[in-house]
């Protein structure tokens, strides 16, 4: 019986530091941060947020978005987007392309710069054994190797698209990949950072 306690007490301590560390390691995620630049005489507000995509059709793992905002000595505010795309390695290349949806209405942006990038990494594949005197031997039984594509997008959001993001139901960010339509739709939590920073002076 004493067993099981001490067993059942370790358990949920290990949940909580799991839990924790996850919490820790989104923690820079749908927060908003400010700056001065004295560079360009600018305040700075910059908020970044992150969407999984668990739809098998789409070549999609992962996706993030950097949202800054710019406010200068004139009051003129400006916004521009970093998008972030992780695909698997069949994907096609991303058409140069991103368009902002909003309640169902299309608004094409105009792309800055895009960045491509190819990620290999190597994992070892390793199994214990145990030998003639009952010692245990880490073996590598082999390697795996993962690939991903990364396409990095920087565009401008025209304040008159802002102001419509600020009124809007539903938000989503089109790409297309080859014969895939890619759509990605930020969480109501996300969503509802995007308008606060749009209302952050």
């Amino acid at each position: 019986m004493k067993e099981q306690v001490k067993f059942g007490v370790i358990y949920q301590v290990m949940v909580i530091g799991v839990v924790c560390i996850m919490l820790s390691s989104c923690s820079t995620y749908n927060k908003i941060y400010s700056d001065d630049d004295i560079v360009y005489s600018t305040k700075r507000f910059e908020l970044k947020y992150y969407c999984k995509d668990r739809d098998r059709r789409t070549p999609i793992y992962f996706f993030t978005q950097s949202i800054v905002k710019e406010v200068d000595q004139n009051n003129n505010v400006s916004y521009r987007a970093y998008d972030v795309l992780f695909l698997i390695s069949s994907s096609f290349k991303l058409d140069e392309k991103v368009i902002l949806i909003i309640d169902n209405k299309p608004y094409p942006m105009v792309i800055d710069k895009i960045e491509l990038e190819n990620v290999k990494t190597i994992s070892e594949n390793t199994t214990d054994i145990q030998t003639s005197d009952s010692t245990t031997v880490s073996v590598t039984t082999g390697y795996s190797e993962n690939n991903k594509k990364i396409t990095r997008f920087s565009y401008k959001i025209p304040v008159s698209t802002i102001m419509e993001i600020k009124k809007a139901n539903q938000i989503s960010f089109r790409y297309y990949s080859g014969p895939s339509m890619i759509t990605v739709k930020p969480k109501k939590l996300s969503i509802k950072k995007i308008k606060e920073l749009i209302d952050i002076e």
